[in-house]
């Protein structure tokens, strides 16, 4: 197996038409987001596979789709390739007459000139048609978008992009609505509405109560030279904090005077692959550049239909590229700033993560952290020897640890609420023992009244509901 990169139409040219002359097996490209599979043998193309712009494939005119595909080639290519020898698959569209490597280079340098010639009086292939003089078989033409038009037609390519030029030259088409080339296909934004300012300088609290009633989606970083929080919101609602670690909220409350924040909204789609740089699940981690082809790698998502997010870390910057079933969402640079980004990945000097998407929500476990914490602080208080029994009850344990007179987790807590909950009514058991009811009421709703206006504005009441029931009452 041979990969690659292609940077020119030259090196696209020189590929087809050189290494591949004598070769037999499957040259893939990845290109745009999109993969293009070709299977070759002796220098005649015999089947492929590409999208079908949404047609039913027993439309297509497979030819037509075959260089269509290939168009962008030809236009500011920057696309990574594979050849392997490999057998022709069952989902390839197969041509009743294969192409020969020179014959496609040659058909595609004429559709390229005719396409863009094209492309001026439509502006985008998926721009409707509408017939303004009747003509013999205006019924094929009527209402359809010209990419429809083009690749069903029975005519060849170059022939029928020539006819809808000269239709719409003698005035028998116009455009009769305009579309995005990329229609169906949502354009991302990342937009920083606080960057790099020292939280000083800002109230925290009504920082979280806008974003909460503005229903924001995105996430905020608070950091300075000690410690880095991130807190993921969606629609207003605060659902994940990495790292996973209750002072947070003691953070808030007292922030360093040298703690910035920024907050970066984004939309949900991204987000949710976004965050995922914080899983430990992970199907690579860390691998060097020269242990892996990235081209293979980009195939590979796409035909797996992988869902998540994959890293490449270079240097001071990371480039993420967020993928839903194979299809890139959108690529994000990180450097000094998080920004999306559309030039092609580094080639080499990289570090490559692959993370497959899981849910990543863990405020409940977090929150639960911190009431732990807060009985714990209240026990200790009141007998030495009570603190030698829970360090013997977490010593067994797998996902708590004790440090510096702090309960921690020692492991992602996610999907363990059961353990989580079982240690806190363990803590609460053991105060009524020692204190009695009324008096751990007291202590509890004292060490956690300084709390009472981040539960508000986090909305972390609602996972506080079992002090009402099982505390308080």
């Amino acid at each position: 197996m041979i990969s690659g990169y292609l940077s020119s139409q030259q090196d696209f040219v020189d590929l087809i038409n050189g290494y591949l002359f004598n070769k037999q097996g499957v040259l893939e490209i990845y290109l745009k987001g999109r993969s293009i599979e070709l299977y070759i043998e002796n220098g005649y193309i015999k089947g492929f596979y590409a999208s079908t712009e949404g047609l039913k494939a027993k439309e297509i005119n497979k030819k037509s789709l075959l260089i269509y595909s290939l168009l962008s080639m030809f236009d500011n290519p920057n696309a990574l390739f594979s050849f392997k020898k490999a057998p022709e698959e069952e989902y390839y569209f197969k041509l009743e007459e294969p192409i020969s490597a020179e014959e496609l280079i040659l058909q595609l340098q004429l559709a390229y000139q005719e396409f863009k010639s094209l492309l001026n009086l439509i502006i985008t292939p998926y721009a409707t048609i509408r017939v303004l003089k009747p003509f013999e078989n205006m019924q094929n033409y009527d209402g359809r978008t010209f990419i429809s038009v083009i690749l069903t037609s029975t005519e060849t390519l170059i022939s029928e992009i020539r006819k809808l030029q000269e239709l719409l030259s003698a005035g028998f088409l116009d455009i009769g609505q305009f579309s995005t080339p990329e229609v169906g296909k949502r354009v991302y934004e990342v937009d920083y509405i606080v960057r790099d300012v020292y939280i000083k300088n800002v109230n925290i609290f009504s920082v979280l109560e806008s974003l909460r009633m503005s229903k924001f989606t995105g996430f905020i970083n608070i950091y300075d030279n000690y410690s880095n929080y991130e807190l993921y919101i969606q629609k207003g609602k605060v659902v994940a904090l990495y790292p996973y670690n209750f002072d947070f909220f003691d953070f808030i409350l007292t922030p360093r005077t040298s703690s910035v924040i920024d907050v970066v909204s984004m939309p949900e789609e991204i987000l949710n692959k976004f965050i995922l740089r914080h899983s430990k699940r992970r199907l690579i981690s860390g691998l060097p550049d020269s242990f892996i082809e990235l081209g293979k790698t980009f195939m590979g998502i796409i035909k797996n239909r992988f869902t998540g997010l994959l890293v490449l870390q270079k240097a001071n910057e990371r480039m993420y590229f967020a993928y839903e079933d194979g299809v890139l969402l959108a690529s994000l640079l990180e450097g000094k700033s998080l920004k999306i980004y559309n030039a092609e990945p580094s080639k080499d000097g990289f570090l490559a993560d692959l993370i497959p998407f899981e849910p990543m929500e863990n405020l409940l476990e977090v929150a639960h952290l911190l009431f732990i914490n807060v009985v714990y602080s209240v026990l200790l208080k009141h007998s030495n020897q009570v603190a030698q029994g829970i360090l013997y009850h977490l010593s067994s344990s797998d996902l708590f640890k004790i440090e510096e007179g702090s309960i921690y987790f020692r492991a992602d807590p996610r999907g363990r609420r059961r353990e989580i909950m079982g240690l806190l009514f363990f803590l609460l058991d053991v105060g009524y023992k020692i204190l009695g009811k009324k008096k751990l009421e007291e202590e509890l709703e004292n060490s956690l009244h300084p709390y009472r206006d981040i539960f508000k504005v986090l909305e972390i009441e609602e996972y506080a509901k079992f002090w009402n029931e099982y505390v308080i009452s």
